[in-house]
């Protein structure tokens, strides 16, 4: 059987995670990371078109780059490589919410305090 049927398969048994779920496995995989992440620059001031051009792939230190290497997060359909706007929609996290934990405007944070930021939204709604 080919990757590729096993994970469509994978896909379709499993039961989708909730945006609590993901959430949460996002920030313990954040807080796990062995280095620093980036953080992104005037994200609430972006506009539709920027957040649907703004490219996140495997190769960025952000949050983001981190939930896509995640196995778990591509069986649900996180893809490889994917837009700002479809990460966050993913996530279920509006624009607002991505600034609350991955603007510069406060300074640089840790990957423990990006973590329990990503967490604080789990539990919002």
């Amino acid at each position: 059987m080919k990757q590729v049927a096993i994970a469509e398969l994978v896909s379709a048994v499993l039961v989708k995670m909730t945006r609590e779920q993901k959430l949460l496995r996002w920030a313990e995989l954040i807080r796990r990371h062995p280095g620093p992440l980036a953080l992104f620059h005037g994200i609430e001031y972006m506009s539709r078109f920027d957040l649907n051009n703004v490219r996140i792939t495997s190769g960025h230190p952000f949050a983001l780059s981190v939930a896509q290497a995640d196995p778990v997060f591509q069986a649900e359909g996180l893809a490889a490589e994917t837009t700002l706007a479809d990460a966050l929609n993913f996530f279920e996290v509006t624009q607002h919410e991505a600034h609350a934990f991955s603007c510069d405007c406060g300074g640089a944070i840790s990957n423990t305090d990006q973590a329990a930021r990503i967490e604080r939204l789990a539990y919002r709604r």
